[in-house]
């Protein structure tokens, strides 16, 4: 039996404790440090990315029964690309995007669903009227659907 099976009560806590730690400490952060504008671009861009990662791993984590290496190597892929824009521009594609649009296609959770397309809509406002960056949005989307059926590829 795999780990993930082995420990999945444990771990899907630990998907809820992520939640709402990033939510508690946002809220610190955005109230301590932040003002205007910034305040409500972390809250609105930043902030749903990281709780929607959380609920994401813990459907991850209920369907541990279906990982392969190949699925766990391109979801590991997906997370550390979207990670980086954190660090700066990288790479020229949307993280938010590439999650979103990821996500989306590999989970049967139609919920789930839904709250990945209404935040792909909160980054595409930001990526396409606020900041006309369509390059990054559209590269982010493209690179979410590649990685999709890379995955259903290597996932067999």
């Amino acid at each position: 039996m795999s780990f993930a099976l082995r420990h999945r009560p444990l771990l899907r806590r630990l998907c809820w404790v992520g939640a709402a730690t990033v939510l508690a400490l946002s809220a610190v952060v955005a109230w301590g440090a932040l003002e205007g504008e910034r305040r409500r671009y972390f809250l609105l861009y930043y902030v749903p990315f990281f709780v929607a990662f959380f609920v994401w791993a813990r459907l991850r984590v209920d369907a541990a029964e279906e990982w392969t290496r190949g699925t766990l190597a391109v979801d590991g892929a997906v997370v550390a690309l979207a990670a980086s824009r954190m660090a700066g521009p990288l790479l020229p594609l949307s993280g938010h995007m590439l999650f979103y649009s990821y996500s989306a296609l590999t989970t049967r959770d139609g919920r789930y669903r839904l709250l990945a397309l209404a935040l792909a809509a909160d980054a595409t406002y930001f990526k396409l009227a606020l900041w006309d960056d369509a390059s990054s949005w559209g590269l982010g989307i493209a690179a979410g659907v590649a990685m999709a059926i890379a995955r259903g590829r290597w996932g067999r």
